[in-house]
């Protein structure tokens, strides 16, 4: 997956996106809160990963490297059924980081396994984090 979605944005703008149609029970819900307080439901393939999901979004949540090592797309979960136990990896981030705030997530590993996870992005994407001003 390229940084925002951007490949299979333009491929569903021409014409290219995958043809394989995902089946409606197949989709799961995820509600995203922005740092505006603005809530969207999006849908999400399952193992999806909340960046992932975030993708559809018009301002989707800020990632700064591909691997959760910066932190920069943490998030705090608000309900977290829907989402798999954090790994051996995230968790290590997680206690190093943040070990007084257990609510936070990495959202580059936070994989949504069922409908009704509920999180708040703490950073996301805009043309000002691109051009660095």
């Amino acid at each position: 997956m390229t940084p925002w979605g951007i490949r299979n944005r333009i491929k569903g703008i021409v014409g290219g996106a995958d043809k394989k149609a995902t089946r409606s029970d197949d989709e799961l819900t995820l509600t995203i809160v922005l740092p505006t307080g603005k809530e969207y439901s999006v849908k999400a393939e399952p193992r999806y990963t909340v960046v992932m999901a975030s993708q559809t979004l018009e301002t989707p949540i800020a990632t700064g490297c591909p691997d959760g090592g910066c932190g920069g797309c943490t998030i705090d979960v608000l309900d977290g059924s829907g989402l798999a136990a954090a790994t051996a990896a995230e968790q290590k981030l997680l206690d190093e980081k943040w070990k007084e705030k257990p609510t936070f997530r990495l959202a580059c590993h936070a994989r949504i396994i069922g409908s009704g996870a509920r999180v708040k992005a703490m950073s996301v994407w805009t043309m000002d984090t691109t051009r660095g001003t």
